[in-house]
């Protein structure tokens, strides 16, 4: 085909390219994602109880048990809870965290180890539990990671790891198509390995848009699920490490004051709230938040 004067071949390539752009954003735009507020799990008390969470900093999801766990770095604990009833199932207390070894032989936690516990991951192909422990908020702490491992049925505190110098893990996840735990810290991300208590080199997500918070991948392990401290839900492409374009969610205009941790249970997504900027008896206090997604 003979070109228009002065119209070169590179600028109908433009062109097309330009019309191609805006043919796909619309066509996204048509098929973005919308977030709903389903419920919330109160957790000052939790329901039927006198047992009240002092923060909500960090989860899990054990599918095996229908469990969602939960990190508390005031009262330094955790909660197993029923996510279909909010149910209390069962409390570790922090004296468990205290006597466990450290991994191969060696003295035990303390209390210097377990006064700042921020973010949970659950690894299915083991069936373990890693708790990590952040440095919060003395030079005396240590940064610390701890593997609960099943007997007679039940997640008991096998073991603990030092943390390399700098970690201050605030999410984690683990990842089914690499069978890795990923921490995140700030905006960085890397992998963890609990053996021999090593990070790797971090890396990043363009545009997340604020320090990680919490974390969790899809089941079959194709997405991570963030949230920031921008109060966002964000979608990741685990296999391209790009954000899902109309999967950014503002938790704000949901009531949600500090997001800190996101399991995804079925369809849906259960998002911690650790602000503690709510009045005395707001049952909203460290609830966790339950969405549905329609894409």
């Amino acid at each position: 085909m003979r070109n228009r004067p002065g119209f070169t071949i590179g600028r109908w390539a433009v062109l097309i390219a330009l019309a191609l752009s805006a043919l796909l954003f619309r066509a996204h735009a048509a098929f973005a994602a919308t977030l709903a507020s389903s419920r919330t799990i109160p957790t000052t008390p939790f329901t039927g109880t006198s047992v009240s969470m002092g923060d909500d900093e960090g989860s899990a999801y054990v599918r095996a048990d229908k469990s969602l766990w939960l990190a508390d770095d005031i009262k330094k604990r955790i909660y197993e809870v029923d996510p279909a009833t909010g149910a209390l199932k069962r409390t570790i207390e922090r004296s468990a965290f205290n006597n466990t070894h450290k991994l191969g032989g060696g003295p035990v936690a303390g209390r210097k180890r377990t006064n700042d516990f921020e973010a949970i991951a659950y690894n299915r192909r083991l069936d373990a539990l890693y708790v990590f422990s952040g440095p919060c908020c003395r030079s005396s702490m240590r940064a610390t990671a701890f593997r609960l491992t099943r007997r007679s049925g039940r997640f008991r505190v096998e073991s603990y790891q030092p943390l390399p110098t700098g970690a201050d893990y605030t999410g984690a996840a683990w990842s089914p198509t690499d069978r890795k735990i990923y921490v995140g810290k700030r905006r960085e991300m890397r992998s963890f390995n609990y053996a021999t208590g090593t990070a790797s080199a971090s890396f990043r997500i363009r545009r997340i848009g604020g320090g990680i918070t919490g974390m969790d991948f899809s089941r079959g392990g194709a997405d991570l699920f963030v949230t920031v401290n921008s109060e966002r839900l964000i979608r990741i492409d685990w296999s391209t490490r790009t954000i899902v374009g109309g999967w950014t969610f503002d938790l704000t205009p949901f009531g949600i004051l500090d997001a800190r941790a996101v399991a995804k249970i079925g369809g849906q997504f259960f998002v911690s709230d650790g602000s503690e900027l709510r009045p005395n008896g707001d049952p909203l206090t460290h609830a966790v938040f339950v969405f549905d997604v329609t894409a």
